[in-house]
């Protein structure tokens, strides 16, 4: 974001965190507020405050991103908790994810609206998800990265995060038009066709590494005798 990048980055940083933290409480209780009233609970000047969040359409959406990011990962621990296996805990994943969108849907499509603008380039005031498709997705799978190797612990959840978030809603629910049940089903079910097939290449690779060489193909030929 534009007003993080220059001098004092982590002053700046902090302060930033602490207008949206502030925000969130006030989004978590259904308060509605001001860029003015959230800059005096976080003390933060008014005018600084103001350069972060110019309009409190943009605090709202950093606010609300951050409550909703909160609640999630709440729920996605709770739900991995009571759960052992790598399937299970995968599809409580994508199933408490689904279950976010949909309870706050506006939310999630004005971020990706906002996103796609043309008018909003690298320097968007728009707040971003960075790394918590991948942080909920090591918290259900990690256990899997030494067994599959690490390129390819990166493929599969790269894969799967296209299971998580607003745009994988979008295209089962706005393109395909199913239904929300049907689209939860679906968003299970490829999450653990591409998990079952990350785990069964990186089963035969080590099958195959480790195959003894076939002796019909290496022992060597008798000589021919020579007339």
């Amino acid at each position: 974001m534009s007003n993080l990048v220059g001098g004092r980055t982590n002053q700046k940083l902090r302060t930033h965190i602490a207008l949206v933290e502030c925000a969130a409480q006030l989004v978590r209780a259904g308060k509605s507020f001001t860029v003015a009233e959230v800059a005096d609970l976080a003390k933060v000047g008014r005018t600084t405050a103001y350069r972060y969040f110019p309009t409190v359409e943009q605090l709202v959406a950093h606010a609300s991103l951050a409550a909703i990011t909160q609640v999630e990962k709440q729920s996605i621990g709770a739900e991995l908790e009571s759960s052992t296996s790598l399937y299970e805990r995968l599809r409580r994943v994508i199933e408490t994810s689904d279950r976010s969108i949909n309870d706050h849907n506006h939310v999630y499509r004005t971020m990706l609206m906002q996103s796609l603008s043309a008018e909003n380039g690298s320097d968007s005031d728009l707040p971003r998800r960075l790394g918590s498709r991948k942080a909920v997705l090591d918290s259900a799978i990690g256990t899997v990265r030494r067994e599959i190797g690490e390129k390819r612990y990166h493929k599969l959840t790269a894969a799967l995060s296209l299971f998580l978030g607003i745009e994988a809603a979008v295209v089962l629910r706005d393109v395909c038009l199913l239904s929300a049940e049907d689209a939860r089903e679906i968003k299970v079910w490829g999450a653990n066709v591409i998990l079952q097939a990350a785990l069964l290449e990186a089963s035969q690779r080590s099958t195959n590494s480790t195959k003894p060489p076939n002796k019909a193909t290496t022992a060597k030929r008798p000589r021919r005798k020579v007339a």
